[in-house]
């Protein structure tokens, strides 16, 4: 499979950065709430909206209208090269919920999902809880969280053995007990067939895609099926003759090969 439209869309805190001669991004996200850096390099951009960049708080990558990466920008730089200037944006999707810091305690009979609120609406970032699926228990005794917001947010989910992960809209959740499919791929949709990794994982080669990890997944190929959740997610993408693909991650929950039945003549 392949992405015949290399191109790239950049916005700066909603507004689109253009007039630049090559985009390349890399980077990847895996689950949890750890700060995966993105790096974003821009051939030759203009100077007005390298000041743009370099004044603004967020940036999103689009291809197609899908959003392939997002987040807080963490450094903005330029060098000289033989193909000219290139402009470095580093950003992480997580990295706000990461700074930020907090002090808080919660009483006994609280739920895990209202210690998750709470914690979130303390950090002053204005990220929200978009889901708690799965169980969500009453805590029986009190809680004091103290540090990194994202570590504490962490800390909390661990009570029901739950994992979060960021979109940009906010805090998501996946329950111990997995979540349903809600992406599924056939063979059309691979680059190649999947490739077995140590512990239950498979490795997907896909065109780029915007799916987020934590996302219930199924993938069929040469009479094989199998199903689980995006543990991690890593994009290339060169609107030149560079890498233009992903690489998923699944943890496998389920595994079928189908069985085909030969006649037999009597």
């Amino acid at each position: 499979m392949n992405n015949l439209d290399r191109s790239l869309e950049i916005f700066a805190d909603g507004e689109k950065i253009d007039a630049f001669g090559r985009a390349c991004l890399s980077g990847k996200e895996k689950l949890g709430l750890f700060p995966m850096p993105w790096m974003l390099r821009l051939w030759n951009l203009s100077e007005e909206n390298f000041l743009r960049l370099s004044r603004a708080k967020e940036v999103s990558v689009s291809q197609e209208g899908l959003v392939l990466a997002a987040g807080t920008i963490a450094d903005v730089f330029r060098r000289l090269t033989l193909e000219g200037t290139v402009t470095h944006v580093c950003f992480s999707l997580n990295l706000s919920l990461w700074n930020a810091q907090v002090s808080f305690s919660v009483e006994a009979g609280t739920t895990v999902s209202e210690t998750v609120r709470r914690l979130l609406e303390a950090s002053g970032t204005g990220i929200q809880l978009l889901s708690f699926p799965g169980e969500d228990r009453v805590l029986t005794r009190g809680q004091a969280f103290f540090g990194r917001t994202a570590e504490c947010v962490e800390e909390a989910l661990s009570a029901v053995g739950a994992r979060g992960y960021m979109v940009p809209a906010g805090l998501c959740v996946v329950p111990a007990e997995g979540v349903p499919v809600s992406v599924r791929l056939t063979e059309e949709d691979l680059l190649n067939a999947p490739s077995a990794a140590a512990g239950g994982l498979i490795v997907l080669r896909t065109g780029t895609v915007g799916w987020s990890v934590g996302k219930g997944i199924s993938v069929s190929w040469d009479n094989q099926q199998a199903s689980g959740v995006i543990l991690e997610r890593a994009v290339e993408a060169d609107t030149q003759s560079g890498l233009w693909q992903a690489e998923l991650l699944i943890s496998i929950h389920s595994f079928a090969i189908a069985v085909t039945k030969v006649p037999v003549e009597l």
